[in-house]
């Protein structure tokens, strides 16, 4: 019983380019996860991907409130889906990206181990901030989280995030709680491809990239063309808009 909750898109009515970004995405989400419950929740122009997901809730009103704060009311809803489906694990990412991983829950349980959550880059450890778009765990544990009763008023839902999971737990600071109750990857680790700036040139590559098997893939990674995060080919970070601040990193949590 696994289940992946896929959100943070928007497609306006201008914006008919995603559609084809996203329908590939869940067509990879689909081929390389396919027996694990796939939920979409987005808002917009609704793309064709009815038969690489499993629920769908996708109103054609755009939530204006709910962009680049988080999407926590989209969010949400998938995983107040997921729980009454009786799962108790939810992996959630951006239906406009894909993992170059077959059978990512497999691989993530593996990297979890005793923690609730799985996290990634945009969480740190010196800041109380959790990134909003990659998690893994518990799936109560990740709705309290996305609590939308906390969550405003807010200009980011790093911070958001971050202070629900923050009060769910005892610790005396931020820094303990991401060590005590967090596991954390690399984006690199990951494999997470973005195709938001991205589509226009790996949409000749869908065969590699079905197959996870795409060329210095690492160039096309989630924040690598707006270098926020760039990794060479061995994974280390080598390069960071210093507008980021300090890039947490795999080796930081170590």
């Amino acid at each position: 019983m696994e289940c992946i909750l896929l959100s943070h898109v928007f497609i306006r009515d201008t914006e008919q380019h995603k559609l084809e970004a996203v329908e590939f995405a869940l067509r990879h989400w689909r081929q390389n996860n396919p027996n694990t419950y796939i939920i979409v929740t987005g808002h917009g122009l609704q793309p064709n991907i009815q038969q690489y997901c499993d629920h769908i809730h996708w109103p054609k009103t755009i939530i204006e409130e709910d962009i680049n704060v988080g999407h926590p009311k989209l969010v949400t809803v998938g995983l107040n889906h997921a729980i009454e489906k009786g799962f108790t694990k939810v992996l959630k990412s951006r239906a406009d990206t894909i993992h170059s991983i077959k059978n990512i829950i497999a691989f993530c349980n593996k990297h979890i181990k005793d923690k609730k959550l799985l996290v990634t880059q945009q969480t740190r450890l010196d800041k109380m901030e959790m990134g909003d778009l990659f998690v893994y765990g518990d799936a109560v544990i990740m709705n309290k989280s996305f609590n939308i009763k906390n969550w405003y008023p807010t200009k980011t839902g790093l911070t958001s995030l971050a202070k629900n999971f923050f009060n769910l737990f005892d610790d005396n600071n931020w820094h303990d709680t991401c060590l005590n109750h967090l596991a954390f990857l690399d984006i690199f680790d990951l494999k997470w491809i973005d195709f938001r700036k991205n589509w226009q040139t790996l949409k000749s590559h869908t065969k590699e990239m079905l197959d996870n098997n795409l060329k210095d893939e690492y160039n096309f990674y989630w924040g690598a063309m707006e270098k926020w995060h760039v990794w060479d080919k061995h994974g280390n970070l080598i390069y960071s808009k210093p507008k980021m601040g300090t890039i947490t990193t795999k080796k930081d949590w170590k």
